[in-house]
């Protein structure tokens, strides 16, 4: 007879036998949940993993350049394009910036293959503190002379952790090369950052991006860019009729980019945006002083000014705003002359105001000139505000001999408790040396005197008069 203690030894071996197999077919049933199955989606079988791989974009900055020259070549009506490489120098582009120096062969084979007459300019742009260092390559044929530009940039080459202003890089090269006016145009711009510039943000950036537009609309540019998920970026290529790439897997197109406000693209517009700033701002009476560009190049400029100056009467009057007008007119003799100045004091109506706005224009001008030579003789009753109203299509200069500088001319209009408000030209963007002179982007009168005075500074809208080194030969 067998004892107790081996029954009791048999159950046990038979219960654990059971445990083990029970948690052995857990452990399958887990694991087959989770293994997704494929879905059924209207009768078609989908698989997770595929659908996955679908969603992955794959991106090749040479395939996207090749594209746009293909499409360049196919738009071209005379076999001629000019194409503008802008190229992000930041440290983040090192990578990308290489890709696009090591497909240069496949971009000009596109061209040749098409039988293009074509030329490379390339812009390189980097950050550089408060201003931007750019280097323009200019326009030019073949291969070995594309590689050149891209080995004769400055160094450091790829320098900074910030990117650079790109904006004020596209317009530094619409500003600077010189396209052939017959041929297809086209600007490429190669960043992995949102396109900046050193005006700052809000309406300045706004109507940097619309002076882009103006030029681009006028000398029949289209800009293309292999960039970031940027409403801007989208803009521009849509209103020029370029086109838009991603820079890697992670962008996406952004399909719901809203116009820029359309006022700062127009005189009147701005005309209103700072007699309602005045209103705002000046709780006293007035006397509103033009200072006004009576050179040549303004002569296509003076009906819509006009316009303007009855929109500013109708939100002043509207405002109750006690106002008297009146003109500084300047001029210069061509080729950087000596200034010429004309002052009619206050009080002036709107429509001697205009009369005084139609007289002939004539030869240059030299804005500085005109402000320190005048704003401290104007001697403004002491009940009455000092507004000066800048109105020019020129960035800030002096004549010859006077050495005024845009420090000098702010302070001037400091010390004459003047509130100081500007449409004017664009200055310079920068360069590889950034100059320290008074027409530096860091000294730009138009910009620090608004700034200093709570005033407003706009940006002169519609096309300009074309001088000598501008974009069509």
């Amino acid at each position: 007879m067998k004892s107790p203690k081996s029954h009791v030894w048999k159950w046990r071996i038979a219960l654990m036998i059971l445990v083990t197999w029970i948690c052995l077919d857990g452990i399958e049933l887990i694991t087959q949940a989770q293994v997704q199955p494929p879905r059924r989606r209207r009768g078609l079988m989908i698989n997770p993993e595929e659908l996955r791989k679908k969603d992955e974009i794959t991106v090749d900055i040479g395939k996207s350049l090749v594209e746009i020259i293909q499409r360049a070549s196919r738009q071209s009506t005379n076999q001629e394009v000019d194409l503008v490489l802008v190229i992000d120098g930041s440290l983040a582009m090192k990578g990308p910036g290489k890709i696009v120096e090591a497909r240069a062969v496949d971009m000009v084979n596109a061209f040749e293959e098409a039988a293009i007459d074509y030329r490379f300019g390339l812009v390189w742009f980097q950050n550089a503190g408060k201003t931007s260092r750019i280097a323009i390559k200019p326009l030019q044929s073949g291969l070995i002379e594309l590689e050149d530009n891209f080995r004769n940039l400055p160094p450091p080459r790829f320098k900074g952790r910030v990117a650079g202003h790109g904006l004020d890089a596209i317009m530094k090269g619409l500003e600077d090369l010189q396209f052939r006016s017959d041929a297809e145009k086209h600007l490429v711009v190669v960043t992995n950052s949102k396109l900046q510039t050193s005006w700052g943000q809000g309406d300045d950036r706004n109507q940097v991006i619309g002076k882009i537009l103006d030029w681009c609309k006028r000398d029949k540019i289209r800009i293309n860019i292999v960039g970031v998920s940027e409403e801007v970026q989208m803009q521009l290529t849509d209103m020029t009729d370029g086109k838009w790439y991603a820079i890697d897997k992670y962008q996406r197109r952004v399909d719901h980019a809203p116009l820029i406000d359309k006022s700062i693209t127009r005189i009147d517009g701005i005309f209103r945006r700072i007699a309602k700033h005045i209103a705002a701002t000046v709780t006293q009476p007035i006397d509103l002083v033009f200072v006004y560009d009576s050179s040549s190049s303004m002569d296509d400029k003076v009906d819509e000014i006009c316009t303007g100056l009855d929109t500013l009467v109708e939100v002043l009057n509207t405002e109750g705003v006690d106002y008297r007008f009146g003109v500084i007119r300047f001029w210069a003799r061509f080729g950087g002359g000596e200034s010429s100045i004309v002052t009619t004091k206050p009080p002036l109506d709107a429509e001697q105001v205009k009369k005084l706005f139609r007289r002939p224009r004539r030869g240059d001008e030299h804005l500085l000139d005109a402000i320190m030579g005048t704003v401290p003789k104007l001697r403004t009753p002491d009940n009455r505000k000092l507004v000066l109203f800048i109105v020019t299509d020129e960035p800030s200069s002096s004549g010859p001999g006077t050495d005024h500088t845009s420090a000098r001319a702010v302070e001037v209009c400091r010390q004459a408790d003047a509130q100081v408000y500007a449409i004017g030209g664009v200055g310079k963007l920068g360069s590889v040396n950034p100059s320290t002179s008074g027409n530096s982007v860091s000294e730009e009168f138009q910009r620090r005197a608004p700034a200093a005075t709570n005033g407003k500074h706009y940006i002169m809208p519609g096309p300009e008069v074309p001088f000598p080194n501008r974009l069509i030969q």
